[in-house]
């Protein structure tokens, strides 16, 4: 199993290394390259994980609401958090192989057990000062709860709906609406 993982992550990684040097700009950068870094990102956590001896964690799409997040992130700069479920966070890196401190609570923190938070999304957007020359990543890693507590979870606040859309406000115009073909 391990020499699986390891071949998996050595894959992704000659994937990434491609990918870096092949991105023009932001503007350009292709959806394969964007699911290249993302399961770059994903294989580290899988290999953070199994070093630490955890349970595997399932990896799940990204929402609108987290896409968007990110999206914003990378434009202004700025790390954001999903201030309806809480487990966004981003972080700004050169380096999609390298184990982040945000990284590190986000896969392996007491915060996030995963029998509780067994789900994760990745999201991976080139930062608005990336170069072609010195590509920047902006990392978006949300924990997520089981799909049913996710589902019902706005009635189980303490007034349910209410600034439930409230996140919408820090989203930037250019990131409004965002999808994703590298969902996974």
């Amino acid at each position: 199993m391990k020499l699986f993982l390891r071949s998996v992550v050595a894959a992704v990684l000659t994937i990434l290394a491609y990918a870096q040097t092949t991105q023009p700009s932001a503007s350009e950068w292709s959806a394969k390259s964007k699911k290249a870094a993302e399961d770059a990102v994903a294989g580290k956590i899988g290999m953070m994980r199994a070093a630490a001896k955890r349970p595997a964690l399932k990896r799940v799409s990204p929402s609108m609401r987290e896409l968007e997040l990110v999206c914003t992130a990378a434009l202004t700069g700025r790390a954001v958090g999903d201030p309806v479920m809480g487990g966004l966070e981003t972080y700004a890196t050169d380096d999609l192989s390298a184990e982040t401190e945000t990284l590190k609570e986000l896969t392996l923190g007491r915060f996030y057990p995963a029998k509780k938070w067994p789900r994760y999304s990745v999201i991976v957007e080139l930062s608005a000062k990336s170069k072609p020359e010195h590509p920047e990543y902006t990392v978006g890693v949300a924990r997520r709860p089981g799909a049913a507590l996710e589902f019902f979870a706005p009635l189980l606040f303490d007034v349910p709906f209410k600034g439930m859309n409230k996140w919408k406000e820090q989203v930037a115009p250019d990131c409004k609406n965002r999808k994703t073909e590298s969902s996974g």
